[in-house]
């Protein structure tokens, strides 16, 4: 998978919230993170 941000690698990775633990993609390069949350969020802005 290839970063939205700056086009690089992205890794697979679990992340640790404050309640619960989930599952998402960071670039190992800019640090981006990606989650199924994040995605969804983006579409809906995208579509109003």
């Amino acid at each position: 998978m290839k970063c939205y941000r700056c086009s690089g690698v992205m890794v697979y990775e679990k992340f640790f919230g404050i309640a619960e633990e989930f599952f998402g993609w960071r670039c190992i390069f800019c640090g981006e993170i990606v989650d199924n949350v994040i995605l969804e969020n983006r579409h809906e802005q995208r579509k109003r």
